[in-house]
């Protein structure tokens, strides 16, 4: 919830009834969410290194919070990666490298 509520969702489709839903399944929305998660840490770290040097501990405390967020989202969704990226692999056919299939 919070990752739509921060437009960080990966993909948001509005459904018939008009609630909106991600779908996490393709491995390029995973990808792109990796990306736009990791531009949008960028920015709360400039911007956290920006409020160190200024006497605002309450936006400091703020900028501090989203980049956690933004550092848990990014783990949910490497995580949610690689278990899609080994479930493609094992569902791939096994291949025979030896020299039989090779000659």
């Amino acid at each position: 919830m919070n990752a739509l509520r921060h437009g960080l969702a990966a993909a948001t489709i509005a459904s018939a009834d008009g609630h909106a839903s991600t779908d996490d399944s393709s491995v390029d929305a995973m990808c792109q969410r990796l990306r736009q998660i990791e531009v949008e840490r960028v920015k709360a770290l400039n911007e956290v290194h920006m409020l160190l040097g200024s006497q605002d501990l309450d936006a400091l405390h703020t900028a501090v919070r989203r980049l956690a967020a933004l550092e848990r989202y990014s783990q949910r969704s490497d995580s949610k990666l690689r278990r899609e990226y080994r479930k493609t692999r094992q569902n791939e056919p096994k291949r025979d490298l030896s020299e039989k299939a090779i000659a």
